[in-house]
């Protein structure tokens, strides 16, 4: 609730001209956004109406309606803003596109405080059906970092990476060594080489971020050192492929055998994938297109 009530104190959401796509369209008009309330969860329907998957207080209930009664355009744009940033710093949609179809475009967005002026958000698919109803057979897409006072994200937002692939892998960690039972524990054998990946991945991301300047475009980078900074990102798709690939292997021993910790690896290696396919699209290509002058 406080996420939810920190979004709308805002005057606004600074969203650059953006042209929807019809599946971005769809996604727009299915998306549902969710929030913490002290028990359970608040979800925000597409046409703004609310549901709560645990009783809300009286307080909670009264904040929400006045909030939905008096924010209705401010919400509309939130939507807008989190489409244009997954839409251009993330490629979380084109990889999971063909899910989000087969689900008729109906999303979750949760929302989560994730430092000053950021949020965290993580999507999810939401079958036809009663939202409550259905809410047990989401989907998880994966994350992503929403800054709120600025659409541009320095660095093609590396430096969310940088501090949420290390958090994640920690987490996965401990997740599995508390619920991981018997041969599920094998898993945890894998956390030696994962970690070396990460630390490599760390010390890349920083070279990045130390060498060169937040805004990485040809308005303030010649095309030489464009050219550089996507061989060195290059560098870092290659390291988080080979975690994916290790994290793909971990998943699917776990699901072979059978392991209900085996979610937990499946989200990083969601995460993973989405990463990798972020730097493929949206990095190297965009930089290769701007230096050779490609347009569409």
């Amino acid at each position: 609730m406080k996420t939810l009530s920190a979004l709308v104190e805002r005057d606004s959401f600074d969203v650059p001209a953006f042209a929807l796509d019809p599946f971005q369209k769809a996604m727009r008009e299915n998306l549902h956004l969710e929030f913490f309330l002290a028990r359970g969860r608040l979800i925000v329907t597409p046409h703004l109406s609310h549901l709560a998957t645990e009783e809300a207080s009286p307080a909670e209930e009264a904040r929400v309606k006045a909030i939905l009664d008096e924010k209705q355009d401010l919400l509309e744009q939130l939507k807008l803003y989190l489409l244009y940033s997954l839409s251009v710093y993330s490629a979380l949609l084109e990889t999971n596109s063909s899910i989000v179809a087969v689900d008729e475009h109906r999303l979750i967005a949760r929302f989560l405080p994730y430092g000053l002026g950021t949020c965290e958000v993580k999507l999810y698919t939401l079958p036809p059906g009663d939202p409550l109803d259905r809410y047990g057979d989401r989907i998880y897409l994966g994350r992503d970092c929403l800054p709120l006072d600025c659409p541009r994200r320095p660095h093609l937002g590396l430096g969310y990476l940088r501090h949420s692939l290390p958090e994640q892998v920690a987490k996965l960690k401990l997740r599995l060594e508390r619920d991981a039972r018997g041969r599920e524990r094998v898993a945890l054998e894998v956390f030696d080489e994962l970690d070396g990946l990460v630390d490599e991945f760390n010390q890349q991301a920083d070279a990045v971020l130390r060498t060169y300047p937040p805004d990485i475009s040809s308005r303030s980078l010649p095309p030489e050192t464009l050219l550089e900074v996507n061989r060195d990102f290059r560098e870092i798709k290659h390291v988080l492929s080979e975690a994916e690939t290790l994290v793909r292997e971990m998943e699917e021993g776990m699901l072979a055998a059978g392991a209900h910790a085996a979610r937990y690896v499946t989200k990083l290696r969601q995460d993973l994938t989405n990463d990798v396919n972020y730097i493929l699209v949206k990095v190297n290509g965009r930089i290769s297109d701007a230096v050779n002058g490609i347009r569409a």
